[in-house]
């Protein structure tokens, strides 16, 4: 057994951890003659209900401020760390409480209070919060509430460092609910995180330090969603702007050094290149957390599905070092096609192809350094037009590999983002590259913050985020230093 443990740390990424975890429970069989795709135990392990009763739950630790943990958050372990502290407390306690939060829609309607399943449609307005939709039971020990400290805000640098060392050494979480993690697997290979860098950049700097610090054996694959600040676009005297792309840039250095793989995926409002493409098969609204989590998340569980198909060899040091051959491109990009018509060509695949990591256009970036592609619910002359279309690059095995897989699963919660009826499966691809174009974002985060380095005007940015300009001046020389071992002569 080879199992992974799971991070999920900001709103975004536990939206689109929820979507993840949906798709893994569509995978459960309840037939004796029906043979699962997927090898559950990699990423379940046995946990307790809400009712306390055993049942499967995800090898997981899903941190958020907790006034975004909807139902969730009175089942928290920090909660439960409180009320035992309370119960020995000898003084007076003064205790205040809110209304509960009422069961969200989707959970009424899975229970039979309200019409079948098969006829649940969802709208945004009666999605809360990211457990409003979640088909699967969260163990107590996976609920990591973070204090409401955040709360309106985005934390600085230094700020989501301090506030991981406080929140571990009052919940002891490295030793007690992370270790527990690992102690109930029988041979742990790595993490899959997900990770917001405007709110939780810092503090998953500090948690990938203090993994590193004991686990530097273990593999560690990133999906990290930046803000929506563009270095190409911003000017130096906006204020948020400029701390957020700071934070961005921070968080792409820590994770080139920190994880064996990572893939940057570009905020929503950044999508504005991809547009066309997208809305030949969706119709979803990018202001949605609910909708644009989903397309994501799509991409995120197909491309990394061969770690836990059935019969596979692939874990998550083989990925990294197929992509990163070259030893210096620990940056990739996450890219495909969500919803792909019938009768695909190889034209089909160039034109409504998407890259989430650069936003570049697919026409005419065919150099690559290593490619691998999963494909749902392909077959026939489809499949002969995606192998058309792989051919377009100059890579050969083994630098380019296609894992072909039953159609992506539709569960209920899907959002009704598809622009013809909501099927029960997708026909879609994903690829996870590295790729000479990886300078190009690159260079732009370089040279933003090498000009906040040279300009006395950043200083109340540097101040408030706990830095100094040298501190930054080094962090601009680190990124360049990394957009040159992507070759960025060649983009020229």
């Amino acid at each position: 057994m080879r199992e992974i443990i799971y991070i999920q740390a900001g709103s975004f990424a536990n939206y689109a951890g929820t979507h993840f975890w949906n798709t893994q429970e569509s995978y459960f069989t309840y037939e004796d003659d029906d043979e699962p795709i997927v090898n559950h135990d990699l990423s379940f392990e046995e946990g307790r209900s809400p009712q306390n009763q055993p049942t499967l739950c995800p090898r997981l630790l899903a941190f958020d401020q907790k006034s975004n943990f909807g139902t969730l958050a009175k089942t928290s372990q920090a909660d439960t760390a409180t009320d035992a502290s309370l119960d020995t407390w000898q003084g007076r306690v003064v205790r205040e409480t809110q209304d509960p939060i009422p069961q969200s829609e989707y959970h009424a309607r899975l229970e039979g209070e309200m019409e079948d399943e098969g006829d649940l449609e969802l709208t945004d307005p009666k999605i809360r919060y990211w457990s409003d939709y979640s088909r699967v039971f969260l163990d107590r020990k996976s609920i990591q509430t973070i204090p409401d400290i955040l709360e309106g805000t985005e934390a600085g640098w230094s700020v989501g460092q301090d506030l991981f060392r406080r929140y571990n050494e009052d919940t002891e979480l490295m030793e007690g609910a992370f270790r527990l993690l690992v102690e109930n697997c029988d041979n742990f290979q790595g993490l899959q995180m997900m990770h917001d860098t405007s709110t939780f950049g810092g503090f998953s700097h500090a948690f990938l330090t203090s993994f590193r610090d004991e686990f530097l054996k273990a593999s560690s694959l990133n999906f990290s969603f930046l803000s929506g600040a563009d270095p190409n676009h911003a000017g130096i005297d906006n204020f948020l702007d400029t701390k957020r792309i700071i934070n961005d840039a921070l968080c792409l250095h820590s994770l080139h050094q920190l994880s064996d793989i990572t893939f940057p995926i570009l905020n929503s409002s950044r999508w504005s290149t991809l547009e066309n493409n997208l809305s030949q098969g969706l119709a979803y609204d990018k202001n949605s957390l609910y909708h644009t989590s989903a397309v994501i998340s799509s991409l995120v569980e197909t491309a990394t599905l061969p770690l836990r198909l059935k019969g596979s060899r692939e874990d998550i040091a083989m990925i990294a070092n197929h992509l990163n051959w070259r030893k210096c491109s620990r940056l990739g990009q996450l890219g495909g096609v969500v919803s792909l018509p019938f009768s695909a060509t190889e034209a089909t695949f160039t034109d409504l192809y998407c890259n989430f990591s650069t936003g570049l256009s697919n026409k005419d970036d065919h150099l690559v350094f290593a490619r691998q592609n999963v494909t749902r619910g392909l077959l026939g002359q489809d499949l002969a037009a995606f192998d058309a279309w792989c051919d377009l690059s100059s890579l050969q095995e083994p630098l380019i590999s296609s894992i072909h897989a039953p159609a992506y699963p539709v569960p209920t919660s899907f959002p009704s983002i598809l622009r013809h009826t909501k099927p029960t499966s997708l026909r879609m691809t994903s690829s996870l590259v590295t790729a000479p174009s990886t300078s190009i974002p690159l260079t732009g985060y370089a040279k933003f913050v090498e000009q906040t380095a040279r300009t006395r005007r950043s200083d109340g940015v540097l101040m408030s985020m706990g830095l100094e300009s040298d501190d930054v001046k080094e962090l601009a020389s680190s990124l360049w230093e990394i957009v040159d071992g992507y070759g960025n002569d060649k983009m020229d």
